[in-house]
């Protein structure tokens, strides 16, 4: 068997040899406890992939291992080759050879792609920066993914995708000894999955050890070759090589994965009446109409109750498009845009809204969560007017009811409307925010990567609810994804953005095959 007993198995830290290893980890805020007895090895030469729901325990795990939580913060002990460690900081982790690439990135946006690149390490002498070093090294790591993109250039211009890209360039550009990354590929494609693998095989042979949190269980096979599950904060599974994918799922929900778990695609909706969303040659710029295009001349449309997928590769102009639509385009915009029955692209967030559209960002972090605010804040922020009375009071009742109603509904965890956001798992923030963004008087919602780092419980309850917002509130839905089973399970008709441009429309029944060529531009090549 490749599975073994925690504590028992082959691949216990003890004498393995291990370049990182840690021992009885555990850790807890207050009475609360996120991580409990983990050994966890991880050897030169191989992939260890760590798997689990969202608030299994596995960032907190790797901010042990990386020091950002400190010796003294946490119960058990870390060696490094067989000698005790005791990292105090990232830095102090880094100085020994540990690199973490976190799911939640630090990019400041002020600065260059090339600064951000490097900002711990910026090349020079005498401490005078070295721009001509730092472009070229940043160049260096940036054809790896084949990103085209200017080394010079404020980092405010790149897409959530595209800056994770760069803190990875810049991850595998270092002599790290062991390479931490968390969640690297969950807002990538196929193809830069693909590219990501490419350089993590080479740097794994050439005697790196490698930790791959991951969501993504089609991808093990291609990279994993040990697997660590956690469930609750505690090791639930190892394995030696990668099993049937049912075997790891009951691992990660600690309960048998039936086929039916995910909801079954829908059937096909009728387009009924006049779309509520309908784009004709809109064009997004990042300064002037004159310079560089993110869009260019996109038609689409979407009817009542209809579920749209929006697919493409980082950089295709999705986001954009997304942004521009919604008002919150800071660059010009060209082209016309209907929205339930409105003419004209909204200039700003509020003129979208009060038309009735909504958008769930792809960077929740600095577009969507208030830090520090309960979730019931959280989740009713952006439509207190469906609780007024008379336009001045507040329904406070009424709002309370709608809260635990939503709750209820996308099953969020914890289920108390007085907790912090800053307590809930990504999964579970992202349950928050989707029901914030389903004010009364909806037409259009947007969802830019509604799934990204969501585990697979939060995508079945997501998914549930998206499908019952268009079929019950005839509510047209537009899905960016970059997951492609996402779009072929939940979308009626699919369009294909490369290189900023429509490629493509496809009717229910398409292929993946046929969706990835239109992306990459080979399906008329």
């Amino acid at each position: 068997m490749n599975k073994s007993v925690p504590g028992l198995g082959s691949d216990q830290p003890a004498k393995t040899g291990a370049l990182l290893e840690g021992r009885g980890l555990g850790k807890s805020y207050g009475s609360v406890s996120v991580l409990r007895g983990v050994d966890i090895a991880i050897r030169a030469g191989e992939v260890l992939a760590v798997l689990g729901e969202n608030g299994a325990g596995k960032s907190t795990l790797m901010r042990i291992l990386s020091g950002i939580i400190p010796q003294g913060e946490y119960e058990g002990s870390i060696e490094i080759d067989g000698a005790p460690a005791h990292f105090a900081s990232l830095s102090a982790s880094e100085e020994a050879g540990i690199v973490l690439v976190p799911q939640e990135l630090h990019v400041i946006p002020h600065l260059s792609i090339a600064e951000n690149m490097f900002a711990s390490r910026l090349p020079g002498r005498f401490g005078l920066y070295d721009e001509t070093a730092a472009v070229r090294m940043a160049r260096e790591a940036l054809e790896v993914f084949g990103l085209n993109v200017d080394p010079r250039a404020r980092s405010a211009i790149l897409t959530p995708s595209e800056r994770r890209l760069i803190v990875l360039a810049a991850a595998l550009h270092r002599s790290a000894r062991v390479l931490i990354l968390d969640e690297p590929t969950a807002a990538m494609t196929d193809v830069e999955t693909d590219l990501l693998f490419e350089q993590l095989r080479l740097i794994r042979d050439a005697g790196v050890g490698i930790v791959h949190i991951t969501h993504r269980l089609d991808e093990l096979g291609q990279i994993a070759d040990r697997i660590l599950v956690l469930r609750n904060g505690a090791v639930t599974g190892r394995f030696n090589s990668v099993p049937a994918k049912a075997e790891l799922v009951q691992a990660m929900l600690g309960e048998t994965f039936e086929a039916n778990a995910q909801r079954e695609p829908s059937s096909p909706r009728s387009r009924r009446g006049a779309p509520v969303l309908q784009v004709k040659n809109l064009s997004v710029y990042v300064d002037a109409p004159q310079r560089r295009a993110r869009s260019t001349n996109v038609s689409l449309e979407v009817y009542p109750g209809e579920v749209v997928g929006l697919y493409g590769l980082v950089g295709a102009g999705r986001t954009e498009l997304a942004r521009a639509l919604f008002g919150a385009w800071p660059g010009p915009v060209t082209g016309e845009c209907v929205i339930a029955g409105h003419r004209g692209v909204p200039r700003n967030t509020h003129e979208a809204r009060r038309r009735g559209m909504s958008l769930l960002a792809e960077d929740r972090k600095s577009q969507g969560v208030m830090r520090g605010q309960s979730i019931s804040n959280n989740m009713t922020a952006s439509m207190l007017e469906d609780f007024s009375m008379f336009k001045l009071l507040i329904d406070i009742p009424r709002e309370r009811r709608h809260v635990a109603d939503m709750i209820a509904k996308l099953g969020v965890r914890p289920a108390d409307p007085g907790v912090s956001l800053n307590a809930l798992s990504g999964g579970n923030q992202q349950k928050v925010l989707l029901a914030r963004c389903l004010f009364k008087g909806l037409k259009v919602l947007i969802l830019d990567e509604p799934t990204l780092g969501v585990d697979i419980g939060a995508r079945v309850d997501i998914y549930k609810e998206v499908q019952s917002i268009a079929r019950e509130r005839d509510v047209g839905v537009l899905i960016i994804s970059s997951d492609l089973e996402e779009i072929l399970a939940e979308a009626d008709r699919v369009f294909v953005m490369y290189k900023s441009r429509i490629q493509g429309e496809f009717a229910r029944g398409v292929t993946s095959h046929e969706l990835l060529s239109a992306a990459t531009g080979a399906l008329h090549a």
